[in-house]
């Protein structure tokens, strides 16, 4: 009886969630992410979003070559009109050769990302503003050997994105993130966008590549876009990010141009990401690390 009175509970608690979620609802703003089309707002709760990320280049270390492909897949919920949650959760895979020896691999689960906003939408204005938590999942091996192709995997999928959202590929560690957000959509077809995001990464033990215990990020974007058609919008970002004590990482400027096509019900996207400092750039010197991403979307 106890546990069918908890499963009533977890019952009465979701039906509620539905009862509350709008017959109107619209996803937040982001490039090229944004399915919140046109001036109606959108009729769909749930969005579907993923990305695979690609990077292959010649030596980086050494003799070393490297092949990683990262994906990562996002789901939104429209909790109410003003209200929405959303999760992230990444991977990486990567291939390493070193010449005359034979290839590593390693595959590695990154840190799903639970974040709440609250989201709203004046004349041409859109914003957002919202608080989230990485949960620990990354981790190295304690096999000193394995650790190293397993910390590559891990870095190479931040690098191909300019490091932006580090704390998914942070391994041994949690964090707390406040993301804000604002849009400008122009009746002309031009988008501006702005975005901040800080918080805290917290190590767990000493198997983090990062020397302090706990490390403050600070992640910034600005965004141009144009619907150059119905379908099809064409943009640039331009992210800067920061860790300020881990000196391997502490500042990475990128900008990456993209291709989006699609309408409100789905979408794909093209992006390519230019480091254009250290640690990952210039992207194509010799040694330095670029991104091809591939995305797409759709809501239910």
């Amino acid at each position: 009886m106890s546990c069918l009175r908890k499963w009533g509970v977890v019952g009465l608690l979701f039906a509620a969630v539905l009862w509350m979620a709008p017959g109107q609802a619209r996803a937040y703003p982001e490039e090229p992410y944004s399915l919140d089309e046109g001036p109606k707002a959108h009729t769909k709760r749930f969005h579907l979003l993923g990305e695979l990320g690609l990077f292959a280049a010649g030596k980086l270390e050494g003799d070393q070559r490297s092949i990683v492909l990262s994906p990562l897949f996002e789901m939104r919920f429209q909790l109410a009109y003003n209200f929405l949650m959303q999760v992230q959760w990444g991977f990486s895979y990567a291939n390493v050769k070193q010449e005359g020896a034979g290839a590593e691999n390693a595959f590695r689960v990154g840190n799903p990302y639970v974040a709440f906003h609250y989201q709203g939408k004046k004349n041409q204005f859109s914003y957002r503003i919202g608080a989230g938590v990485g949960i620990p999942a990354a981790t190295l091996s304690d096999d000193v050997n394995d650790r190293v192709i397993q910390g590559e995997a891990y870095r190479l999928a931040a690098a191909l994105r300019g490091n932006t959202n580090f704390w998914l590929w942070d391994p041994h560690t949690v964090s707390v993130i406040v993301p804000i957000a604002f849009e400008r959509r122009k009746p002309s077809g031009f988008l501006w966008g702005a975005y901040l995001d800080t918080g805290a990464l917290i190590k767990l033990n000493d198997k983090s590549p990062r020397t302090s215990k706990t490390d403050f990020i600070m992640q910034m974007a600005a965004m141009m876009g144009y619907q150059a058609t119905d379908w099809l919008r064409v943009g640039s970002r331009f992210t800067f990010v920061l860790i300020p004590k881990f000196n391997e990482q502490k500042t990475q400027l990128a900008v990456e141009p993209y291709l989006r096509f699609g309408n409100e019900n789905g979408f794909g996207a093209i992006r390519l990401n230019i480091n254009i400092d250290n640690p990952n750039g210039f992207s194509f010197d010799k040694r330095q690390v670029w991104g091809l991403r591939l995305g797409g979307g759709a809501s239910f």
